[in-house]
């Protein structure tokens, strides 16, 4: 008969956080001003721990955002806008005769900035940043059985302005998946480590008479 071996199963998912401030518009007659900032940032926490026994833990979590802003200013043909979405899902689980554990983590930013004016020297300017880092930790020592674990984070920026001297636009995705698996059939140790990071950084500056 198998021993009956204490369980201790716990999953924790971090809050999503987002931020979004919005200047204001300023505008006379024939002329305008647009000033627009956004950002957005996300903590996730996924972690499994298996004791041993009979069955299996598993935990999953999931989040997505987006966001959206527009402005237009008839009056000296001025309009921009900028958005970006993301989602971000972790999965992971261990069974077995031994204690096995699966940890994940991911931290996501990004930010956007736009700005333009339509006075005696017109000029816009867009910035956007995004960064993400996504980490997978998984340990079976001293059993038989399974730990596994995939987290992925999908996201997207844009940006867009238009003016009676011309147009300008720019975004950037990314797509990461990242996962890792242990199965053992006898008493060793093994260890998995997972780290991605990535940054992105966009600018552009028009200027005209």
């Amino acid at each position: 008969m198998q021993p009956n071996y204490a369980r201790k199963n716990r999953v924790v998912l971090v809050g999503i956080c987002l931020f979004t401030f919005a200047s204001p518009l300023w505008a006379g007659y024939g002329d305008g001003t647009i000033g627009r900032t956004q950002s957005f940032n996300i903590g996730a926490l996924n972690r499994v721990e298996w004791a041993g026994g009979i069955g299996s833990a598993r935990g999953d979590g999931q989040a997505s955002f987006s966001q959206m802003q527009q402005v237009i200013h008839r009056p000296s043909s001025l309009s921009a806008s900028q958005g970006s979405r993301g989602s971000v899902t972790q999965t992971a689980s261990a069974s077995g005769t031994g204690y096995g554990t699966a940890e994940q983590t991911a931290a996501i930013r990004g930010s956007q900035d736009l700005s333009a004016g339509t006075g005696h020297q017109p000029m816009s300017r867009a910035q956007q940043e995004m960064g993400a880092k996504l980490s997978t930790y998984l340990f079976r020592p001293n059993g038989i059985g399974t730990v596994n674990g995939t987290q992925t984070y999908s996201g997207l920026q844009e940006q867009a302005m238009t003016a009676a001297w011309g147009t300008s636009s720019q975004s950037q995705s990314v797509d990461i998946r990242q996962s890792g698996a242990i199965t053992t059939q006898t008493n060793v140790d093994p260890t998995v480590r997972n780290t991605i990071t990535v940054d992105l950084r966009q600018s552009q500056t028009t200027g005209g008479h």
